[in-house]
């Protein structure tokens, strides 16, 4: 994906040119409170070059789905279909370890290190606590080989002896290493597999179809997902390496993929957790821990002086979306560009899921997320009320 302003401005004039499309008609299915601005839902879907795509909006008890598709490479989802959403997973881990949290399970605020007794372990996790790593401050880096180190069960206290950069709390750098360690902190304390705690503690409690494990679910019910620049025939991805090895015992040294972008899940059941945090009275998780998640936590800085995290929670405050703060996450992984946010003041939901799309970015919010959020927040929701 572009990652700098130059590799940005070259892949957007790319994009037109050398991504395939996804024709004149997108929309091929739609339920719920009519749209007042599909003309300009779809002109998006078709300036990003969405690639089969699940969208979802609601505002009170008024929602609505769309779905769109693409023939050529062909991705037609349905409302059941599982989509692999990425970094949106960082939020509901967040939510399960603050939920975890109330339970008294776990305190955000102690040293990891205390909760394992070799001293490789602990002199590796020296300093840091479930906050840093819930909120990108633990002072960890994405080493280059990542996705290999845990494909090949690289133990943690390996990876971490060339990535750990700075003092625990310092400062904010946006961490997958650091998120995914998370899940080995959550099988040393429940000592059972990460996909039964996420089943035990999250997905069933709030009734969702979901799972950290792809190679569980029947390869036509996922949206496989192509990246659209540069475009090779033939590449989609249904289930990642990763995901594609069932997590059947705890191994806390090696479990530290799933936790920062390996959920599977459908787009209704998507909806459930974030209508959840989107109330302001729930029984799954505290108020004061609900509170904790939306505070401010870091800055992304000059780079997106828009946006500022909490825990597992993107904060966007930027005019062009809406007048409030909006939170919640996007995903980006193996070409989709996926986003999943709710408005604080008025509650109103906007949840985007595709199997492909441009990765153009303004700042390190998706240049597709950001359009779609005004399209949104500005267009289409208000006009429901009037």
């Amino acid at each position: 994906m572009p990652t700098t302003v130059l590799k940005n401005i070259l892949y957007r004039l790319a994009l037109p040119f050398c991504a395939p499309g996804c024709g004149k008609s997108p929309v091929s299915d739609h339920s719920g409170h009519n749209l007042i601005y599909a003309d300009a839902f779809v002109h998006l879907i078709r300036k990003h070059h969405v690639l089969g795509s699940a969208t979802y909006l609601s505002a009170g008890n008024q929602s609505a789905l769309i779905l769109t598709s693409s023939q050529d490479p062909c991705h037609i989802p349905l409302p059941d279909t599982f989509f692999r959403v990425a970094s949106i997973t960082k939020t509901a881990t967040s939510t399960l370890v603050m939920h975890l949290s109330d339970l008294g399970l776990l305190d955000v605020d102690m040293p990891v290190s205390d909760l394992f007794t070799a001293e490789t372990e602990q002199k590796a996790l020296n300093g840091i606590t479930l906050r840093h790593l819930l909120s990108h401050t633990s002072g960890i880096i994405d080493p280059p080989d990542l996705e290999q180190s845990v494909e090949n069960g690289i133990p943690f206290p390996d990876v971490l002896s060339v990535s750990r950069c700075f003092t625990p709390g310092a400062e904010f750098h946006y961490s997958n290493l650091g998120f995914g360690l998370i899940g080995c902190i959550l099988e040393q304390v429940l000592q059972i597999p990460l996909s039964a705690v996420f089943s035990q503690y999250l997905f069933s409690p709030l009734d969702m179809n979901a799972t950290l494990e792809g190679c569980c679910i029947p390869r036509n019910k996922i949206m496989p997902v192509t990246r659209i620049l540069p475009y090779h025939k033939g590449s989609e991805v249904f289930v990642t390496r990763l995901g594609s090895s069932g997590l059947t015992h705890p191994d806390p040294l090696r479990h530290y993929g799933h936790t920062a972008g390996s959920m599977y899940i459908d787009i209704l059941s998507l909806s459930k957790l974030f209508k959840m945090l989107a109330s302001d009275d729930n029984s799954y998780i505290s108020s004061s821990a609900l509170n904790d998640m939306k505070a401010k936590h870091a800055s992304y800085g000059r780079l997106s002086p828009t946006l500022s995290y909490g825990l597992g929670l993107l904060r966007i405050s930027d005019p062009f979306v809406s007048d409030n703060i909006v939170y919640g996450h996007q995903g980006f992984a193996y070409g989709c560009a996926d986003g999943a946010f709710w408005d604080d003041r008025t509650k109103c939901l906007f949840i985007t899921l595709n199997g492909g799309c441009s990765e153009a970015r303004k700042g390190r919010l998706g240049a597709a997320n950001r359009d779609l959020l005004h399209w949104a927040y500005r267009k289409e929701l208000p006009s429901w009320s009037e």
